[in-house]
């Protein structure tokens, strides 16, 4: 096989721009707990993409910015920041459906706002506690495992 040198430098300049797009779009989550056992389970290593909230769907998988420790004033990281810890949840509904729960429940997820759970329902702390989730903390919709990971969950989810 030949390959010209303007080819070279081509092919190289389109992978930098593959990997720009991909890490501009894309994010590398690592699961630490068991809130999503059996999907996800302590140490895989996930990838999930970056998009707008109103094109979460119902069932999806997303990571929702956590705010920032205490003593940091209480406010949520920033859109568009590295996000240093972020959790990991099944979207159960979205803005003007029913919120999961009792039959009796009559309570309508909020406009721009979704409701979480954890596919392990015993050790996750989702909407459930926390009520719904605005569109604003989401952060990105998980595509899928890109590694498998090994041993017990501990306590939450934490994003490269």
């Amino acid at each position: 096989m030949y390959v010209a040198v303007g080819s070279a430098t081509g092919l190289a300049a389109l992978g930098c721009a593959v990997a720009f797009l991909l890490r501009r779009h894309c994010a590398l989550l690592d699961v630490s707990g068991s809130s999503m056992v059996p999907t996800y389970r302590d140490g895989d290593r996930l990838l999930a993409l970056k998009i707008p909230a109103r094109l979460v769907r119902r069932g999806a998988v997303v990571a929702i910015r956590m705010r920032l420790a205490e003593g940091a004033d209480g406010k949520d990281v920033t859109p568009g920041e590295p996000l240093p810890t972020a959790m990991i949840k099944r979207v159960a509904a979205l803005p003007g459906d029913r919120m999961p729960g009792p039959p009796s429940s009559t309570d309508l997820v909020p406009a721009r706002h979704v409701y979480v759970l954890g596919d392990n329902h015993e050790a996750s702390y989702d909407s459930r506690h926390t009520g719904p989730v605005p569109f604003d903390r989401l952060a990105a919709v998980v595509l899928g495992r890109i590694r498998h990971g090994v041993g017990p969950g501990i306590t939450d989810h934490h994003v490269l």
